[in-house]
């Protein structure tokens, strides 16, 4: 056991331990190659979540935002997509006729 600690102290003395000076440095480099992984696995990121938006059709479809139930809908119907805009305007006219508020 004597042997065994003696060969550990002996191993101490070797280490050769950073100056201030080496480990301010180090803290330094070590800082700035975060701030660049960070930003590039930031864009990475951007370039995955915009690439898998595409590819499930969760982006705008001519136009007009749709939900997932509605896409889906729409990709097996293979009907073009129609304007809803009359449709809601002759909704809210039948209502203002209903209500007596035509205008």
């Amino acid at each position: 056991m004597k042997k065994f600690v003696s060969n550990i102290k002996q191993e101490y003395r070797k280490i050769s331990w950073p100056t201030n000076k080496e480990m301010k440095l180090n803290i330094v480099q070590v800082f700035v190659f975060m701030i660049i992984l960070s930003l590039f696995f930031a864009g990475v990121d951007a370039i995955i979540s915009t690439g898998v938006a595409t590819v499930t059709n969760e982006a705008i479809v001519e136009g007009e935002e749709y939900d997932d139930y509605e896409l889906e809908d729409l990709l097996e119907s293979d009907t073009e997509v129609e304007d809803d805009t009359e449709v809601e305007d002759d909704a809210e006219d039948d209502a203002d006729v209903e209500n007596g508020t035509e205008g």
